[in-house]
């Protein structure tokens, strides 16, 4: 029973030393408590700002980033979200075709050259 009880008070004593090194870190205990209640204001205002802005934004970059990426890698261009293939897959597919058409094309290029320099 005893267990039960040292639970509650340990995570107390914990979140004391975690408010502990949050005001000596940003030696907000110098502050008044009007100024300390200021400061965790704006503080508090930044940070929940940065978190909507991330969950708001982020999907969409990545999901931008993503697609650049496969227009780079396997030279496809998706327009919709739902028509990116994954990326693994992406790799496994055409990591390999990628390099027999790169060789098809430097072949046929050759084979262009050497033909216009025949005529010549």
């Amino acid at each position: 029973m005893a267990f039960f009880l040292w639970i509650p008070a340990s995570f107390a004593r914990w979140i004391r030393l975690k408010i502990y090194q949050y005001e000596v870190t940003f030696a907000v205990y110098m502050l008044t408590p009007t100024e300390k209640f200021i400061f965790n204001s704006l503080l508090l205002t930044l940070i929940s700002m940065i978190m909507a802005a991330i969950y708001v934004y982020l999907p969409d970059h990545l999901r931008s980033v993503y697609s650049h990426l496969c227009y780079y890698w396997a030279g496809e261009r998706a327009f919709m979200a739902s028509a990116l293939p994954s990326i693994s897959s992406v790799f496994r597919e055409t990591g390999s075709q990628t390099l027999e058409v790169m060789y098809e094309s430097a072949k046929n290029t050759a084979a262009a050259a050497t033909d216009t320099i025949r005529e010549l």
